[in-house]
């Protein structure tokens, strides 16, 4: 049974039955003293806006796996309403190390994973799973469902995974992720709507109508830092040339920059919400000022 606070359910599949749209936002965990007030700052700030669910990553190879842990209780502190969402992956651990982690996060209340394949460690080559291990994103979806204790959610990539051999294989992935027990869709970033929509129209035509899957959200501070964010994060997000056009001749105008950037992250979500997405999912980078700046402009529109 979920636990709720003032009655809102704690498990993401309970939730989503009682929203229409969904606000979330994405943390990492915080290294270090200063990492960590600044780290708690925005989580308080951010849960002032209302969030429906919270989100935490971990590095590759499970590099911050406890700290993700300890960062996730600190959340659950400082915005007690929220759902919490762990990242889990495949990288790194047997099956039994997934089952043993599984109930370590059970018995501190987490409630919601997201259950990805991963990536190995920086420099480390091609992924491949431990003796032992999950290969695949579905067959971790598949044993976290069969255990009963979590609502689970995965990722999507509306411009195909980078290992992907067409946008169209990898979206077929996708449609058996939520064949094994996945409830909600969370993509990778990206800046051109119609990627999105595209998917969308594709899990239709495929049977796959009502999966619901939320668009991440990435505020832009410049195209120095997009390309940057581009290289060392998400190498197949593609740099639409609208994007380019606005930003690239501000590169040396630093809150120019800013500004223009924020706007066409604006202009996106708006995209988004007007064709029918299910909420958004906003990467906070642990700063709260652009995903609120964000937030607030599409709530002024009643678009959120």
């Amino acid at each position: 049974m979920s636990q709720t606070v003032t009655g809102i359910p704690r498990r993401i599949d309970q939730l989503l039955a009682q929203r229409a749209k969904t606000l979330s936002f994405e943390f990492f965990p915080p290294k270090g003293d200063k990492a960590q007030i600044l780290f708690d700052a925005c989580v308080e700030q951010v849960a002032e806006l209302g969030p429906d669910f919270l989100s935490m990553t971990y590095g590759a190879g499970g590099s911050t796996r406890a700290g993700s842990l300890a960062a996730l209780q600190k959340m659950r502190a400082l915005a007690p309403r929220p759902a919490l969402l762990a990242h889990l992956t495949c990288v790194g651990s047997t099956r039994a190390e997934m089952a043993g982690l599984l109930d370590e996060w059970s018995a501190a209340g987490i409630e919601n994973v997201l259950a990805l394949r991963g990536d190995p460690p920086r420099g480390s080559g091609a992924f491949a799973p431990v003796p032992g291990g999950y290969a695949y994103a579905d067959e971790l979806i598949a044993a976290v469902r069969s255990d009963g204790r979590f609502a689970i959610s995965c990722a999507a990539f509306p411009e195909g995974h980078p290992e992907a051999a067409s946008r169209e294989s990898d979206w077929q992935r996708l449609a058996g992720k939520f064949a094994a027990g996945a409830c909600l869709g969370i993509t990778q970033a990206f800046l051109d709507a119609t990627d999105y929509l595209a998917m969308r129209r594709w899990l239709d035509a495929q049977g796959h109508t009502g999966s619901r899957i939320v668009p991440s959200i990435l505020p832009v501070a410049s195209w120095p830092w997009l390309l940057n964010f581009k290289q060392r994060f998400c190498p197949n997000l593609g740099l639409p040339e609208r994007w380019r056009t606005v930003l690239e001749p501000l590169a040396g105008d630093a809150l120019a920059s800013r500004a223009a950037g924020i706007s066409l992250t604006i202009d996106l979500a708006r995209d988004l919400l007007a064709a029918g997405a299910p909420g958004l999912h906003l990467y906070t980078l642990n700063k709260p000022m652009a995903v609120a700046e964000v937030v607030t402009a599409l709530r002024r529109e009643r678009l959120l």
